[in-house]
């Protein structure tokens, strides 16, 4: 019994040290982006719609932005998604609008796109 324990243990604490160094590493990359990033004009192709669950209110809505690039030297297509915004995104990034996203020059795979959230719905 002590040495399944240790071995759970052990494989625990294996886990918990791949999820940092996955969270950090992800961080990192962001970092980058931001700092070494150029800045390109996606366009809105869809705002997705997902609902999220939450601890004691049930659930939230979120959403996400897609977007598409061509990028014009090489003419492949880079598709983009957003992190999780709030109600006014689809109002803020309509389908068909652009969108500012910073891409990682060696690696356009790396990005962060940049959203906006005031709501404009009042203006």
């Amino acid at each position: 019994m002590p040495v399944l324990l240790l071995i759970l243990s052990s494989i625990v604490v294996l886990l918990a040290i791949v999820g940092i160094i996955f969270i950090m590493r992800s961080f990192f990359l962001t970092l980058s982006v931001r700092k070494h990033g150029i800045p390109i004009l996606a366009t809105v192709t869809k705002i997705d719609r997902e609902y999220v669950s939450s601890i004691g209110s049930g659930y939230t809505i979120s959403y996400f932005v897609r977007a598409d690039w061509k990028d014009p030297e090489t003419g492949a297509v880079y598709h983009f998604k957003s992190y999780a915004g709030g109600a006014s995104l689809p109002i803020n990034h309509p389908p068909g609008s652009s969108i500012n996203v910073l891409i990682d020059p060696r690696n356009p795979r790396r990005y962060e796109v940049q959203l906006r959230f005031e709501d404009r719905s009042f203006v």
